[in-house]
C-alpha cells in the first residue's frame, strides 16, 4: 500500500543525526551516530524477545513457506526486527526483507529471504537468533529489489536468486565453503578476523548509530532510536559493513566532508511510503547515488539504513565528492583473486556462484 500523501524528504532523519569523532582502522573510517530522539516509542530487540521467550518465530506451516514466517510477540513491548537480521533453525535460515516493529501481544506474516540454500529440513521447531546481520551486498540486495517489489505493489519480497548470489559471492570471496550454502559459516569462519577489526570500533556513549567509509567512498549507514539497544545491536551492525575490508588493501579517508555530503544527499530525497507489514511506516528512498528506507512510528524515526548506490567518494563535485565512475544500482566490492577449484556440494550454490561470477564480470 502507498500513500504519496505521506511523502517526506530525507530531512526526517538527517535533520537530527550528528557526527561524532571517527574511528579508523583497516581502510574503513566509523563516524558514530547521535540524535536527539528522547521520549519515543519504546521496543525491544529481537535478540532480547528471543532470549526472554516473549517471541516465538516459525515456519507459517508445518511444510514451510521461502518467502514468508510466523513472528508472535507474546510480551507487553513492541519487538524490532531490522532488515537484514538473521534467524537460523527451522527448515533453513532466513533474513527480514525489512525493518519490522511488531506490536505487543500480536501476531503476523513477515517477508523474509533465504540465507541457507542447500537445507530445506527441520532443524529445530522454531527459530533462533543467527546473531548477525546480512552482509552489506546482501543487504543492498534486498534493500534494491524490495523497494522494487514496494512500488510494483507486490509488497516486501525479494529477488531471491540475487540474494543467493551475493550469499556465494560472499563464500567465493573469503575463501569460506559452507555443505548448505549458509551465509551464517561464512560469519562462523572469519569471527576471529571480524573481532580483531571490529575492536577497532568501541561503541560510544550515546550512540545511536554509525556512518562508515571504506576507502574514499561511503558505503552507508545505520541508525536506531534508542540509543541502548543500538548498543545490542553495534557490533553485528558493525560485522556487516568490516567484512569485505578483510579482503581489501584500500586506504583510510577520514574526511569529513565526504560523509557530511552523503547525508545532504539523503536529506534532498522525497520518500515514497508504504504501509509496514509491522507497525508504522516504511519510508523508501531512492536518487542521487542513494538508495535507502526509514521506518517510522507515530511520526518518530526508529530504524534508518541508506547504502551508496554509484559511488559518493572524495574527489571532486559537490560537497567535496564525486559520483563513482562505475554502473550504479549496486555497491562496488573489491573481490578477492579467484580460488583453486575445490569440492562443492551438488546443489543448486554452483548455479549460484556461475551467476554471480557472470554479474561481477558485467559491472
Amino acid at each position: 500500500m502507498t500513500s504519496r500523501h505521506d511523502a517526506t524528504k530525507g530531512t526526517a532523519i538527517t535533520d537530527s543525526l550528528q557526527l561524532g569523532r571517527v574511528q579508523t582502522a583497516r581502510g574503513l573510517a566509523v563516524y558514530p551516530l547521535t540524535a536527539d530522539t528522547t521520549g519515543g516509542p519504546w521496543y525491544v530487540t529481537l535478540s532480547e524477545a528471543l532470549a526472554g521467550k516473549q517471541a516465538r518465530v516459525r515456519e507459517v506451516s508445518e511444510g514451510g513457506a521461502v518467502p514468508e514466517l510466523r513472528f508472535e510477540n507474546r510480551g507487553d513491548s513492541r519487538v524490532l526486527v531490522l532488515d537484514g537480521e538473521e534467524l537460523r533453525g527451522a527448515k533453513q535460515n532466513r533474513v527480514l526483507n525489512t525493518t519490522i516493529l511488531v506490536g505487543k501481544h500480536s501476531e503476523l506474516i513477515v517477508p523474509v529471504s533465504c540465507t541457507e540454500q542447500g537445507r530445506w529440513h527441520y532443524d529445530t521447531p522454531e527459530f533462533a537468533e543467527s546473531e548477525l546481520v546480512a552482509d552489506r551486498n546482501v543487504r543492498f540486495a534486498l534493500k534494491e529489489s524490495v523497494a522494487m517489489s514496494a512500488r510494483a505493489g507486490r509488497g516486501h519480497r525479494s529477488d531471491q536468486g540475487r540474494v543467493w548470489d551475493e550469499v556465494a559471492m560472499l563464500h567465493d570471496r573469503h575463501g569460506t565453503q559452507s555443505r548448505t550454502g549458509a551465509q551464517r559459516d561464512a560469519y562462523v569462519h572469519k569471527k576471529r578476523d571480524l573481532d580483531e577489526v571490529l575492536a577497532a570500533f568501541p561503541l560510544v556513549d550515546g550512540q545511536q548509530g554509525l556512518l562508515v567509509l571504506h576507502g574514499e567512498r561511503v558505503i552507508g549507514l545505520d541508525f536506531v532510536s534508542i540509543p541502548d539497544k543500538y548498543a545490542l545491536l553495534h557490533d553485528r551492525l558493525l560485522r556487516s559493513y568490516v567484512f569485505e575490508a578483510l579482503v581489501s588493501d584500500a586506504e583510510v579517508c577520514d574526511d569529513v566532508a565526504v560523509a557530511k555530503a552523503f547525508l545532504e544527499r539523503i536529506a534532498d530525497l522525497q520518500a515514497l511510503s508504504f504501509k509496514s507489514p509491522g507497525l508504522g511506516w516504511d519510508l523508501r528512498f531512492e536518487g542521487d547515488g542513494v538508495l535507502g528506507s526509514l521506518l517510522t512510528y507515530r511520526g518518530r524515526p526508529i530504524h534508518a539504513a541508506f547504502f551508496n548506490v554509484g559511488g559518493v567518494r572524495a574527489g571532486d563535485g559537490r560537497g567535496g565528492v564525486r559520483a563513482g565512475d562505475g554502473r550504479g544500482g549496486r555497491p562496488r566490492t573489491q573481490r578477492a583473486d579467484p580460488r583453486t577449484e575445490r569440492h562443492e556440494p551438488q546443489w543448486r550454490i554452483a548455479d549460484a556462484r556461475e551467476r554471480a561470477r557472470r554479474r561481477q564480470r558485467d559491472r
